[in-house]
């Protein structure tokens, strides 16, 4: 099927037109064509937008030349081909330097169709260039205007220390540094943090003070190469970002910490005196007063007197803890003798909610290594959590074993046949404060301490804790410790 062309043919003399045409329809075009003799007719003829020129040399009212200089100041970018009853080397190169796309001969046409080809490939390619020169500079102007408004100051230096490029806010920062403490900025020499980006580090982050308006701050910095097209590391760039609210948030938090564990520390401290006393007290008067009402009464005395010891106890840990006050962690802890103290702590307890205990731990598992009385806290909490949560008739299990020989760790586990945990709440378990719905809609007693303190002493052993269950079917809590022959780091206590 013949390619239509739209075509503007600059002749003087209709056969030499006619004749263009029939080499075309030859080649297999279907020219759609305006002649034109006159300049009038030339730029008449340019606002039908041609997709090519055809044009005489000479031509009684016009030239080639001629042509092509409309072209340029019209700022139109059309090929032309000068098409001539003669050619000499002055004409051909003339037109040539004027911007013609190829010179051909009236009796050689044959090269016209190939010549038309080639002008409307060179056009499309160089319509491709500039679309492509377009959007690069697009591109820059965009890549340009963020670095300019980057609230970050940004520097790119060349292997010799040579500023490529800096943003609005660097060179703000510039002039204010120190003499004393020069800041990068004005470094010439590469340091030999730069160098390292130079030499093959991919990118590279640090902290440096510079004082700026008479004050020092604090900016994070990230250097990285930049690379050419071959992948030469021919800069560096450099963005540094003002931490110093931050750093001095960051310092402020870390005072609040010490002051609020400080506190709880003492309040604790000051609560748990007076707390002993009165539990101690309760028991001597529950061993010598057999009048029923009293007892009844100096039982609840007794029962909110632990509870508030054991809240207490859960708020010094957790003091302890966030406080990294270091605590021992070398003793050997017999698991059997752990598990005897705990339930003898917790008889009363169960004793009163109806609940068994059912302690399955061998003989002849490898000592835990640690700290023998946040171990305790660990089987005490779990321990008070399963009566608790368990109904009159149910059954506590502890057990313990060595699941992998290989693998110097003992796992604990303690079971309960209680109200369970669903499964959607299971994720915030050991967060501070937690207390399932159903345990807040039974007004089942607690602070949602307990389990946060076990996670940590157990993180802090180097071991882990988890749990299975569901709503209405009980909940197991694993704990896995290391034995003996795997030393865990110092616990901050």
């Amino acid at each position: 099927m013949p390619s239509p062309l739209r075509l503007l043919i600059v002749e003087d003399r209709p056969d030499d037109a006619e004749l263009l045409l029939l080499e075309l329809k030859r080649a297999g075009y279907e020219p759609i064509w305006t002649r034109a003799e006159t300049p009038e007719e030339f730029v008449s003829g340019l606002g039908e937008q041609p997709d090519i020129v055809l044009c005489d040399y000479s031509l009684p009212s016009m030239t080639a030349p001629d042509a092509l200089r409309m072209l340029t100041e019209l700022q139109i970018d059309i090929p032309l081909i000068v098409v001539s009853g003669i050619m000499d080397e002055d004409t051909c190169v003339n037109s040539l330097r004027l911007g013609a796309t190829d010179y051909l001969l009236k009796d050689r046409l044959v090269r016209l169709a190939p010549a038309i080809e080639h002008a409307l490939a060179g056009r499309r390619l160089a319509a491709q260039a500039r679309t492509i020169d377009q959007e690069r500079r697009e591109t820059a102007e965009i890549l340009r205007g963020v670095v300019d408004h980057a609230p970050a100051a940004i520097c790119v230096r060349d292997a010799n220390g040579r500023s490529l490029l800096t943003n609005a806010e660097f060179d703000r920062l510039r002039p204010t540094a120190s003499a004393a403490r020069p800041a990068v900025l004005d470094r010439r020499k590469l340091t030999s943090v730069e160098q390292a980006c130079l030499d093959g580090a991919d990118k590279v982050e640090g902290e440096e003070i510079w004082s700026v308006d008479g004050e020092d701050r604090t900016f994070l910095v990230v250097r990285y190469p930049v690379v050419d097209g071959t992948g030469r590391r021919f800069a560096i760039g450099a963005i540094y970002v003002d931490i110093s609210r931050q750093k001095q948030v960051e310092e402020e938090l870390r005072e609040l910490d010490r002051l609020k564990g400080e506190f709880v520390a003492t309040v604790s401290h000051e609560l748990r005196t007076p707390l002993t006393s009165i539990t101690g007290y309760a028991e001597m008067l529950l061993a010598g007063d057999d009048d029923p009402s009293h007892r009844r009464m100096i039982q609840v005395i007794d029962r909110n007197s632990r509870r508030l010891l054991t809240l207490v106890e859960d708020l010094l840990t957790l003091s302890k803890v966030d406080s990294g006050v270091a605590a021992r962690m070398d003793e050997e802890v017999d698991l059997t003798d752990l598990v005897g103290t705990a339930a003898g702590v917790l008889g009363p307890a169960m004793e009163s909610q109806g609940v068994e205990l059912d302690v399955r731990v061998p003989v002849g598992l490898p000592c835990l290594i640690g700290n023998r009385s946040q171990l305790e806290r660990v089987l005490l909490n779990l321990l008070s959590n399963a009566v608790k949560f368990s109904t009159a008739g149910g059954t506590v299990t502890v057990s313990a074993s060595v699941p992998d020989v290989t693998r110097p760790a003992v796992e604990i586990q303690v079971t309960d046949t209680g109200i369970g945990i669903p499964t959607e709440e299971q994720d915030q378990l050991f967060t501070r404060f937690f207390r399932t719905e159903q345990a807040r809609r039974q007004a089942i007693q607690g602070t949602g301490l307990g389990l946060a303190v076990v996670r940590q002493i157990v993180e802090a052993h180097h071991g882990t804790i988890g749990v299975r269950s569901a709503a209405d079917e009980g909940a197991t809590f694993i704990v896995s410790l290391p034995a003996i022959n795997l030393v865990p780091a110092p616990l901050r206590l």
